[in-house]
């Protein structure tokens, strides 16, 4: 956690995913996401996690509006 903090700090927006055939990654389960300030995959694996962060990131820095992009897609 200390590294995904000094990315956080640097603004740069984490996207929290699982590997995992059929993990989901709920907010605030398994860390303080709203805490922390990181956006939730929720059932995307990393390499879709990453495409819907990219386009969102052509939109938004806000991790509250990119989090609810994840949210809905």
């Amino acid at each position: 956690m200390p590294a995904v903090r000094d990315l956080l700090s640097a603004g740069i927006v984490v996207v929290r995913s699982s590997r995992t055939g059929s993990g989901i990654v709920t907010r605030n389960s398994e860390s303080d996401d709203d805490a922390e300030g990181l956006v939730v995959a929720d059932s995307l694996n990393p390499q879709k996690a990453r495409v819907l962060l990219m386009l969102a990131l052509t939109r938004t820095n806000d991790v509250a509006l990119i989090q609810q992009y994840f949210s809905t897609h």
